[in-house]
């Protein structure tokens, strides 16, 4: 089997993944046998890859392999002698509690980037949030003439809740049981996007204007089960479309850091939206689409071992980053890191064309290139000696590390990789100096923080290119 045949196997969207597995995995070779086990990245795998090999950790030595991290414990599968991989693998008398690699390594360092000094973010005044008098059927309005975005960036998908829930609702407004608080987000087109409500907003659409859902399972209002809104008494319409809601509208031209604090806030029940999902939102069109496509990119996926996870943007995450950094200098990095980051995606719109962005992706790819040149699968990874088992990726790290290295010429950029030890060397002992580690770890929000790691980082990388 090749790569792609045992990363399909693995997982079929992704055609060039295979490691790391963290649930059982069966190989069964040509000559009848089969292990369990899990792919596992070791140093070498990048090497072995080439020659189709792969490195993979058996079953029966999990735990020393979980307790030590030692590579002793990996061997070498020949992919021409692979006849299947079975993935995930399961056996009734296999404990997962033993044998979930989950916790072998974490994936992505865990810093503090709370640790800010506390300044007020932005001018109350600047806060433009209305409250409408309105009725369900003025809502209703918007929805029949599209006026309302159902495929906002503030929610996972609409129509996630189903029949009995949506019915559920629909019976609560019969009953004239007064509903929730509606948020939206005022676009410059007068077109509303869903902050909070998409579900409901949605059950209401299904209901009265696409008629599409049936009432079931109602609890008191029995004799209306089976029916649809067409099917329903004319007074029970007029009470649907004079219940009154309470809408709050977050105005047009409220600033983008406003309404990333102000979303921050509301975003309190259900499934919590992450920072970066609340950016996405805010800034539809080509700050989104262009993130995306930097994440999207195969380099980016091998430089950082295929962990960064694009479920809840994991991913645009780390791009945003790189960005907010390459069009921002580090030296005007200003507290806190999220209204940072908001800038950033801000500045693709207002800073950059078509024509920027280019060389923005060109200037990433190599930086991604040059990552895995010089470290392989250690890249973006902290190392205070070559003896230590591999680190989890460092956001931290891989903001200052990958913005430095997008910066070079393409004769810095090789003389730097033909002396990738003697760099390796200078970045193992900055990874030894309090000061550096406290900018990737404990305040990694910190002005101070940010200037310390990006400054050391371009130290060492010109004193490598310039000894």
């Amino acid at each position: 089997m090749t790569k792609e045949e045992i990363a399909r196997s693995i997982d079929s969207i992704h055609p060039s993944v295979y490691a790391p597995t963290d649930k059982p995995t069966k190989l069964v070779f040509k000559n009848g046998t089969y292990m369990v086990g899990y792919f596992e990245f070791s140093k070498n795998s990048m090497e072995l890859e080439n020659v189709n090999k792969y490195t993979f950790i058996e079953f029966t030595n999990s735990i020393n392999f979980r307790n030590t991290g030692s590579e002793k414990y990996i061997i070498i599968v020949d992919g021409d002698n692979l006849e299947k991989v079975e993935y995930p693998y399961v056996e009734n008398n296999l404990d997962y509690n033993v044998i979930e690699l989950k916790n072998f390594e974490r994936r992505i360092d865990e810093s503090d980037e709370s640790n800010v000094p506390i300044k007020v973010p932005f001018d109350p005044n600047l806060i433009r949030i209305r409250r409408d008098p309105y009725t369900l059927g003025e809502l209703i309005d918007r929805i029949e003439h599209e006026e309302i975005n159902f495929f906002t960036g503030f929610q996972r998908r609409a129509d996630l809740w189903n029949p009995k829930q949506q019915s559920g609702l629909i019976e609560s407004i019969l009953l004239r049981l007064p509903l929730p608080v509606f948020y939206f987000d005022e676009s410059e087109d007068d077109k509303w996007q869903v902050i909070d409500g998409l579900q409901r907003t949605s059950a209401i659409k299904n209901f009265v204007v696409e008629k599409t859902l049936v009432l079931q399972d109602l609890e008191f209002l029995t004799q209306y089960n089976n029916h649809n809104y067409d099917q329903l008494p004319r007074e029970l319409h007029r009470r649907i479309k004079t219940t009154p809601l309470t809408v709050y509208v977050v105005e047009k031209g409220t600033p983008d850091v406003v309404k990333f604090n102000i979303f921050k806030r509301i975003n309190t029940g259900g499934l919590i939206l992450t920072p970066q999902e609340i950016r996405h939102a805010l800034n539809q069109g080509v700050p989104a689409d262009f993130v995306a496509e930097l994440a999207d990119e195969y380099v980016f996926k091998e430089a950082t071992c295929w962990v960064v996870k694009s479920e809840r943007m994991e991913d645009r995450d780390f791009i945003t980053r790189f960005i907010s950094f390459y069009l921002i200098p580090y030296q005007d990095y200003e507290p806190d890191l999220d209204s940072f980051l908001t800038k950033g995606m801000k500045a693709i719109k207002t800073k950059t064309t078509p024509e920027i962005r280019k060389k923005i992706k060109a200037d990433f790819i190599k930086a991604m290139d040059s990552a895995i040149e010089i470290f392989g699968i250690d890249a973006f990874r902290k190392r205070k000696n070559f003896e230590d088992r591999r680190k989890p990726l460092n956001k931290a790290l891989f903001e200052a590390l990958s913005v430095a290295l997008s910066h070079l010429t393409e004769f810095q950029t090789e003389k730097l990789i033909q002396r990738s030890e003697i760099f390796k060397n200078k970045f193992v002992a900055i990874n030894n100096d309090s000061r550096f580690e406290y900018s990737l770890s404990s305040g990694t929000g910190q002005k101070e923080s940010v200037q310390t790691r990006f400054s050391e980082i371009e130290r060492i990388i010109y004193d490598t290119i310039n000894d």
